[in-house]
């Protein structure tokens, strides 16, 4: 009892709501009007471009669930296997400094990367594997997927598929072939390293993996 009531306190009590994503408004940019009302200049930090889930191609929603999630379509938020083998990861790299393999699934990076940030603890975990079941809850896999892929930071500050497709492509996400999708599907573990000239190697080696795991 007094280590569920110290989770509760630790994890539980002020963890943000999941409905707050039924009616979720991306910061998008400033616009400047002239006096003639038409758009002269646009202010954001960020790159965002929200689309709707039907607009994203569908090898690059296969690309990035053989990246990220296999079993997306089937958990209901956690996925428990993928859970235990980074528990596993995390104690075989307690005091080297080497940070951990994530074993998040979509659901929990949405949790992370618009209900609760990105602080490096076992208690965020917790947080998410909540959240993720209250969001499966509230949310269709559909919506989910839709706001993860407008979401996801992807390097260049770019949120989002499409963002992201506009600046290392120069292209929208529907002009993409194949290999770009899965170039684009390893950027959520490492956007401003696999985005980088000098790691390219890694980042085919990387993509590769990708295209592999789509296969299978």
């Amino acid at each position: 009892l007094l280590a569920l009531f110290v989770l509760w306190l630790a994890v539980v009590r002020n963890l943000p709501s999941a409905d707050k994503l039924l009616d979720y408004q991306p910061p998008l940019p400033t616009m400047v009007r002239g006096i003639d009302g038409q758009i002269v200049y646009s202010y954001a930090r960020e790159r965002r471009v929200q689309l709707r889930f039907d607009d994203f191609p569908k090898p690059m929603v296969n690309a990035f669930l053989s990246a990220e999630d296999k079993t997306f379509w089937s958990h209901g938020g956690v996925d428990y296997l993928g859970l235990g083998g980074a528990v596993l990861d995390y104690v075989g790299k307690l005091g080297s400094g080497a940070r951990a393999k994530g074993g998040s699934t979509i659901t929990q990076q949405v949790a992370k990367n618009i209900l609760i940030g990105n602080e490096y603890s076992v208690t965020r975990k917790f947080k998410e594997m909540i959240l993720a079941g209250r969001i499966e809850a509230v949310l269709s896999k559909r919506q989910i997927l839709e706001l993860y892929l407008n979401e996801i930071p992807l390097g260049r500050q770019s949120f989002g598929v499409q963002a992201a497709s506009r600046a290392y492509f120069g292209k929208d996400v529907g002009e993409l072939q194949l290999h770009e999708f899965a170039f684009l599907a390893i950027l959520p573990k490492a956007p401003e390293s696999y985005g980088r000239a000098k790691n390219a190697e890694r980042a085919l080696e990387r993509r590769n993996w990708v295209l592999d795991q789509m296969v299978k």
